[in-house]
């Protein structure tokens, strides 16, 4: 399974993964692909509305090779758009768990809150079930 935390800057994706690893009695199997540190993997991305979609891309393709190398992958992206959070399932086929707190979206820090229930599932709600 891939579970996808989205959020923008400051919600605590990156404290919930590591809670989330912690929980899983699947803990040897998970991976966690953090933001801040995949971006220090691919340093030519920036910040930009068209590197932020690039980066989420090749996170997506990313989570979707290692989900089929038999583990369980944890990503705590911001994925910030919409139409973009729609790409990235048709990519990885992942679950998201929106993360309301944070920093308030604005030209620095863009995110679009899900509109639509479909395919998110806010924190409070969620419950790990192995």
């Amino acid at each position: 399974m891939i579970t996808w935390l989205t959020g923008n800057t400051g919600a605590g994706k990156t404290a919930f993964s590591k809670e989330f690893k912690r929980e899983s009695i699947h803990e040897d199997r998970l991976i966690i692909l953090d933001g801040d540190e995949v971006r220090e993997v691919w340093p030519d991305i920036g910040l930009s509305k068209e590197d932020r979609w690039e980066n989420n891309l090749r996170v997506a393709r990313l989570a979707a090779l290692l989900h089929l190398q038999g583990f369980e992958v944890v990503v705590a992206v911001i994925c910030p758009y919409e139409k973009l959070r729609q790409e990235v399932q048709e990519i990885c086929a992942c679950r998201f768990i929106y993360m309301p707190d944070g920093h308030t979206a604005d030209e620095e820090h863009p995110y679009e809150v899900p509109s639509s229930p479909s395919g998110i599932i806010r924190k409070a709600d969620f419950i790990i079930k192995e």
